[in-house]
Formats: C-alpha cells, sequence, structure tokens
C-alpha cells in the first residue's frame, strides 16, 4: 500500500468537511508554475491562489505563499480544508551526493527557530514514494528536511542544518506541516535541489527579494557588474533554477496526472463522516 495520496474527497476532521483533494503550496513564482504545468483547468480563486483538477479529476487548491514561515503557515491556516497539504517547490541540498535537480521527499520535518536550534520533528508522509518514483525512472531521495528561518547560502549555514541528518532545507515546509497536524491533515513535502552543499551563495543574499525570492535587478547588476569572476556562479545558478523547475514540474506530472496513484493517505483524526 501507497499511503500517501487521497482517494477521496471528504473527511471528517477538526476543521470540517475536506472540499479539496489536495492543497499544494509553493513560495515563489516558479515553484508556483512548475505545479501549475501539473495540473489541469488551473483557474484564478484569489490573491495567490488558483483552483485546479488533478489527472483523476481530483479538486486541488494551489497557494504561492511567498518566502518564509510566516507567509507560509499563515496561507496554510487560511486554506479550506483538503485531505492533504504539500509543500513543492526548491532546497538546498545539504549531503554531498545529492546534485541539482533532485528530488526529494520528506519523511519527516526538522524545524530552526530564530536563533538556530532545532525543534521537535514534525511527520511527514512519504512511506511508498520511492519505489513508486524508481518504477518510473525518477531519482527521488526520502529522508528528514530541515527548515529554517533565514536561507541557508552558506557552507557553515548548511552544515549547521546537516547535523539533524537532514538531507536538504527549505523555509517553508515546517510552517504547513504545522498547520497541517493542528488541523489534523496529513503533510507531504517535494522538494528539488536547487544549491548543492558545497555552493556558497552568500553573495546574492543581499539581492534577493525576501518576499518573492526574485532577484532585485537593479541590485544584482550593481554588485555583479563590477566582479566579473562571480558572472559565471550567478549564470550556473540560472541554468540549474531552469533545471529545477523542469524535473520538478516533469516529476509532479507523474504523480498527480492521469495515471497519479489513487491510495489513500489516512487522515490520523479523521473519524465518520459528519
Amino acid at each position: 500500500m501507497v499511503p500517501w495520496l487521497p482517494d477521496r474527497s471528504v473527511y471528517s476532521s477538526r476543521s470540517g468537511i475536506a472540499t479539496y483533494d489536495i492543497a499544494i503550496f509553493a513560495a515563489l513564482g516558479w515553484e508556483r508554475r512548475a505545479v501549475a504545468g501539473a495540473l489541469a483547468d488551473v483557474t484564478p480563486a484569489g490573491p495567490g491562489c488558483w483552483e485546479a483538477r488533478l489527472g483523476d479529476g481530483r479538486r486541488c487548491l494551489l497557494t504561492e505563499t511567498g518566502m518564509g514561515a510566516a507567509r507560509a503557515g499563515s496561507a496554510a491556516a487560511a486554506v479550506p480544508a483538503a485531505s492533504c497539504f504539500m509543500t513543492a517547490g526548491c532546497a538546498g541540498g545539504l549531503v554531498p551526493w545529492l546534485r541539482a535537480g533532485d528530488v526529494v521527499a520528506a519523511d519527516s520535518v526538522v524545524p530552526f527557530d530564530a536563533a538556530g536550534r532545532p525543534g521537535g520533528v514534525l511527520p511527514a508522509e512519504a512511506e511508498g514514494l520511492a519505489a513508486w518514483a524508481a518504477v518510473r525512472g525518477f531519482r527521488l531521495q526520502v529522508g528528514p528536511l530541515a527548515v529554517t528561518q533565514d536561507i541557508s547560502w552558506t557552507l557553515a549555514a548548511k552544515t549547521a542544518a546537516a547535523a539533524t541528518g537532514a538531507l536538504a532545507v527549505d523555509m517553508e515546509s515546517a510552517a504547513v506541516a504545522a498547520a497541517g497536524r493542528a488541523r489534523s491533515i496529513p503533510f507531504v513535502g517535494l522538494r528539488v535541489v536547487l544549491d548543492e552543499l558545497d555552493d556558497d551563495l552568500g553573495f546574492i543574499a543581499d539581492v534577493v527579494d525576501a518576499a518573492t525570492g526574485e532577484p532585485r535587478v537593479g541590485r544584482a547588476l550593481a554588485m555583479v557588474a563590477p566582479r566579473p569572476w562571480l558572472w559565471r556562479r550567478v549564470i550556473r545558478l540560472a541554468r540549474r533554477r531552469r533545471t529545477a523547475e523542469r524535473r520538478l514540474g516533469a516529476f509532479l506530472a507523474a504523480l498527480l496526472g492521469p495515471e497519479r496513484p489513487a491510495h489513500r493517505i489516512e487522515a490520523r483524526a479523521a473519524t465518520a463522516l459528519s
């Protein structure tokens, strides 16, 4: 049994009757576009939200949250009830054998506080996913996901996150997982590696918009123009982003598409229909 995708669209939880089979949260615009490309009948449903259909016709809500735990947590608390919460987007690799474009599925989430201390582990659903992916030719790794308050640009920051045993690090998954747990909604965390363990991206930290994750073009040009040795690193990161978007989209197209598995995530607090 693969217990990580819902096969019914209504169940009872503390938050009431589910109105979506899955609610997917993406922090950045390019992450949201990768998810939307794997869905059908995508239509606006409000600021930063789109309704869509999975490949088998079931209902999905897609939300672009913006970067960071506060934005992601607010979005997850505000959406209608769903049978499953999912985050989908990029992450930094924390082990040397993870390469840009590899997809990671969380089997647990380790949140860090503002002081950089790891907190209590949150559950995530990934059972059976690696075997499902391997049959379809996807390179997927399953393991813990670290979630920090700030972007882990530098090797030192990545090393600190890796000390928990996590495979990759992002900023939003813990907030969504916690919101799901509070509402008895199972959580799935899917991340594609953008920067590898030995990539030090501290040089671009000051030019990235904290809300959208997009570069501030003027500031970026002012920083890079007099430093030609940085151009190659910027170009390499841009290429990796395109690769990450393509591979995440391809994985999600299989996972959420017409032939997606129809097995159920058991909502732990779900009981009889209300």
